[in-house]
């Protein structure tokens, strides 16, 4: 079973945060986490009641940057 590529939360107080969640990857950018954090976005930012989207990592790393596996072919 795949995790998800994100994890969100809406907190009290119009904030939402988008966390990167391919901590054995150290949060490398694939297109599954990409297009998820685009949808996520995108979805909060059309939320009238989002008034701060914080984007976060997890204790390890940010993120890596582009997750080169992916791209060998």
């Amino acid at each position: 079973m795949q995790e998800d590529a994100i994890l969100l939360t809406r907190c009290a107080g119009r904030v939402g945060i988008i966390q990167l969640n391919r901590p054995a990857q150290l949060n490398a950018l694939n297109d599954a986490l990409m297009e998820a954090l685009g949808a996520a976005l995108q979805d909060m930012d059309a939320d009238p009641d989002i008034g701060c989207i914080i984007l976060t990592g997890n204790a390890k790393a940010f993120a890596a940057g582009a997750d080169i596996g992916t791209m060998r072919d």
